[in-house]
C-alpha cells in the first residue's frame, strides 16, 4: 500500500527540514531489520530489507551535499557479498538494496578500513551521498573495535550531516552502534527496553519519509532500542509497543545549534530543555507523531 506520493513525501521533508538547504538527512534505528529481511528469487526486497531500501532511497533524495561524489553510499562496518545475498547479513541488506536502486557501494570493513575512510573524507578523496552504518545484531556487521571508530569520529559523522550528506544507522542503541551518537547528544538516552515485533507502529512522519512502507516491515524482527531524552533536532518515525520512540530521523536545521525547526503536520513537539550541542545535529526536544494502526 503506498501512503504517500512524491510530492508529499518532498514536501514532508521540507517541513522537517525548516528552511534549511544546506543539512542532510538522517535515520537512526534501534533496528536490526538488517537480520529480519530477505531478496526474493524475482530480485525483490523483503520487510527489513524493504524497510532499508525505502530508507536509503529517501535519503538518497533528501541529500544536498555537493559532488563529484566518489560513490553513492559508503558502507561502514560490513564486507561486500558480491552478488549472492544470503538472509540475516548486514552487507548483502546494504547490497541488495544498492541493486535495486541503482546506487553504487563502498565498503569499509574493519576498524582500519573505517579509519582510512574517515581521513579519505577528511582529505576529500572519498565523498558519498550516504553513510550507512551496519549496526551489531546481523552477520557481517560492526565489532567493538569498529564501534569505537566511529564513535572516535562522531564529530565527523556530524559534520557530514551538517554538510548534506545523508545517514543511515541500525543497531541495538549500544555504546557499540552508537556510541558516536550519544557523544553527539549527550541528553539523549539509550535503552535496550523495546517491543515491536508485533506492535511497533510508524509515526505520521515516518508514513511519510518510508511511502510504501507498512507496520508489518517495521514488525519484521524484533527491536533492540529505544530513545529517549534531547533527540536533537530529529522526529520519532517509529513507536513501539510501548509508545517509545526505536527510529528517529529527519533533517538537520543546518547553521543553528538551537532551531528545532518546525514540526510536520500532526506533530506536537514535547517539552524539554533545548541543549547546544553542534553544527550538524541540532538541539530539541522530541516530535512524537500520531500514531496509526
Amino acid at each position: 500500500m503506498r501512503l504517500f506520493g512524491g510530492a508529499a513525501l518532498r514536501a514532508v521533508m521540507a517541513i522537517v527540514c525548516a528552511g534549511s538547504a544546506s543539512a542532510g538527512p538522517i535515520i537512526i534505528g534501534g533496528d536490526d531489520l538488517t537480520d529480519h529481511g530477505s531478496r526474493s528469487a524475482a530480485g525483490v526486497n523483503l520487510e527489513g530489507w524493504l524497510y532499508i531500501q525505502n530508507a536509503i532511497a529517501s535519503l538518497n533524495g533528501s541529500v544536498t551535499r555537493t559532488g563529484p561524489f566518489t560513490t553513492d553510499i559508503a558502507a561502514l562496518g560490513s564486507a561486500s557479498t558480491g552478488a549472492s545475498y544470503p538472509s540475516s547479513n548486514a552487507g548483502a541488506a546494504i547490497g541488495s538494496v544498492a541493486n535495486v536502486l541503482g546506487l553504487t557501494v563502498n565498503y569499509y570493513d574493519g576498524a582500519t578500513a573505517i579509519t582510512s575512510f574517515f581521513n579519505a573524507l577528511a582529505g576529500g578523496t572519498a565523498n558519498p551521498r550516504i553513510i550507512w552504518l551496519a549496526g551489531n545484531e546481523a552477520t557481517n556487521d560492526l565489532d567493538s573495535t569498529e564501534g569505537g571508530v566511529l564513535t572516535a569520529q562522531a564529530a565527523a559523522i556530524n559534520a557530514f550531516v551538517g554538510s548534506g550528506g545523508g545517514v543511515l544507522a541500525h543497531g541495538a542503541a549500544d555504546s557499540v552502534a552508537q556510541g558516536w551518537l550519544t557523544t553527539l547528544l549527550p541528553g539523549i538516552v539509550l535503552s535496550a527496553a523495546c517491543s515491536a515485533s508485533p506492535g511497533g507502529t510508524l509515526t505520521a512522519a515516518g508514513q511519510a519519509l518510508f511511502p510504501g512502507i507498512t507496520n508489518d516491515d517495521i514488525n519484521s524482527g524484533p527491536c533492540h532500542g529505544t530513545y529517549s531524552g534531547n533527540f536533537g533536532g530529529l522526529v520519532a518515525l517509529a513507536l513501539d509497543s510501548e509508545d517509545r520512540p526505536f527510529i528517529i530521523g529527519g533533517n538537520a536545521t543546518g547553521g543553528s545549534v538551537t532551531d528545532p525547526g518546525t514540526p510536520p503536520s500532526g506533530d506536537v513537539p514535547e517539552p524539554s530543555t533545548f541543549a547546544l550541542l553542534g553544527t550538524g545535529l541540532v538541539a530539541a526536544g522530541l516530535w512524537r507523531g500520531s500514531r496509526r494502526r
